[in-house]
């Protein structure tokens, strides 16, 4: 879905919902903010082909944050020479350094899972070494990047330590990661079932409004078009 004339929504479809990863360019860079699930590359592929661009041609790819669902293809792109931004506390968990937050969790409370949740965490476990990237610029707040009309990094911690959100500043258009949400025609901060902090997340979430966004995309519900100070809520 286009949102600017540089700006593509991208949507990829799976079993646990569709996912809203972010393509945007200029003259130099072809940039991809977060890279769907492991396994759905090809999904992706064909997500960026449809806006008349290949995965060999992204040249930066930036994580809002560290969960599998965000980095899964990030390596893969890496492979084709893209370099990797994240913010510097969430590298550790990205680079295979340090144990992601959910999947710590989830050992932590492994005998009160699912056995769907369960089935999930041992696959997860299992192939998240394949995917552990190196991050070639740690980001933090305040940061901007020059390409696209410029993108300023906004350190929002609460889902995770290092979450960030990037304002796209040509277009006055925020992509939130996970740190907001729509429910029913309603944004919210993030889903307390899966932040870490939600005190955080919430002051991270005013953050992001007091910014002014035109339109925000969230990564799990898509395009938010009202005005941002609207309609908005407390939690999910």
């Amino acid at each position: 879905m286009k949102i600017a004339p540089n700006i593509e929504m991208l949507e990829i479809k799976g079993e646990r919902g569709t996912l809203y990863p972010v393509l945007l360019w200029d003259d130099a860079e072809l940039v991809l903010i977060d890279t769907a699930l492991p396994g759905q590359t090809d999904a992706l592929r064909e997500a960026v082909e449809k806006t008349g661009h290949s995965l060999g041609d992204i040249t930066k790819v930036i994580l809002t944050h560290q969960d599998l669902d965000h980095v899964g293809s990030a390596k893969a792109l890496s492979g084709l020479g893209a370099k990797i931004l994240a913010h510097k506390l969430d590298a550790p968990y990205i680079e295979g350094e340090i144990t992601s937050i959910r999947l710590t969790d989830m050992e932590s409370r492994l005998a009160e899972l699912s056995e769907e949740e369960r089935a999930f965490y041992e696959r997860a476990k299992k192939g998240a070494p394949y995917f552990f990237v190196r991050v070639d610029q740690p980001l933090q707040d305040s940061d901007v990047l020059s390409y696209c009309g410029g993108i300023e990094v906004l350190h929002t911690p609460g889902h995770t330590p290092g979450h960030i959100a990037l304002l796209l500043r040509e277009s006055n258009i925020l992509v939130a990661g996970d740190g907001a949400n729509i429910l029913d025609g309603q944004l919210f901060g993030s889903n307390p079932d899966f932040t870490k902090n939600m005190e955080e997340a919430q002051v991270s979430f005013e953050k992001m409004l007091a910014k002014k966004p035109a339109s925000i995309i969230c990564y799990h519900g898509g395009l938010y078009t009202t005005q941002a100070n609207a309609g908005v809520a407390n939690a999910h």
